[in-house]
């Protein structure tokens, strides 16, 4: 009946089954399945035919370049803190073994950044000196003999020798440095730069010992005697007049 056949699938294609009450039912014509439309269009992030989507990647353009800020550096420590710093490296500096320029200059270095000195001038002025004397040593210690008298050395401590090294070897270079120039004035021969000096870089003249206020404090803290305050003042007195072999 018409009834029947609108309970069957609109998309079946097998024949009615013969019933009770109709057991003479005969084949009847499977009804066309409805066409297949074109397939959803997928929605915004949903799913298509089981495949998800592919997101669209959001365009970025090239970032311009921040230039670094150049850290400011610190203003230099205190001259007189730069003295304590460089007479416990001088004091403690093994000297009866050999070493290279390039050794004393980075264990000074490190020992001066562990003193919180590190500002760029002062580390190099206190290379050019510290570096050079313990690579020279034996001269220094010979010229600072003959330049004290015997009872400023008979009493002499170490942290003082230290002093005297330092005073002797700057005035001795800053000595050497003018006699050179007078040389080359004068179109004579070129005195050598001392073993271990920079040649890069010229510092020639006194550094630690040019303030002689912060070197007076520096005696002052260790609480030095009067003998050896005259000695260390009769030492610089020696080397300024000393003349240069070859000068005139």
């Amino acid at each position: 009946s018409d009834e029947d056949g609108d309970n069957l699938s609109a998309c079946s294609l097998e024949p009615p089954e013969p019933s009770l009450a109709n057991p003479t039912a005969t084949k009847a014509k499977a009804k066309p399945c409805p066409a297949a439309g074109p397939p959803p269009a997928p929605k915004r992030g949903g799913v298509a035919n089981g495949a998800l989507a592919p997101k669209a990647k959001p365009k970025t353009g090239a970032r311009p370049k921040v230039s670094a800020v150049p850290k400011e550096e610190r203003p230099a420590p205190p001259l007189f803190d730069q003295w304590l710093a460089c007479l416990k490296f001088v004091t403690g500096w093994n000297d009866q073994s050999q070493h290279t320029a390039d050794e004393v200059r980075d264990a000074l270095r490190e020992h001066l950044t562990d003193e919180g000195i590190d500002h760029t001038q002062s580390v190099a002025q206190l290379t050019a000196t510290v570096v050079p004397l313990l690579l020279d040593v034996r001269s220094i210690d010979a010229k600072v003999l003959k330049s004290l008298s015997v009872d400023v050395l008979r009493s002499l401590k170490v942290v003082q020798v230290s002093i005297l090294r330092i005073v002797t070897f700057e005035h001795c270079r800053d000595q050497q440095a003018k006699e050179r120039l007078k040389v080359q004035r004068l179109g004579r021969k070129k005195v050598p730069l001392r073993p271990g000096g920079d040649r890069s870089q010229s510092y020639t003249k006194p550094y630690l010992s040019a303030d002689i206020s912060a070197l007076a404090k520096v005696v002052s803290h260790f609480r030095f005697d009067r003998v050896f305050s005259q000695g260390l003042h009769q030492l610089i007195l020696s080397i300024r007049r000393q003349k240069r072999p070859g000068a005139s």
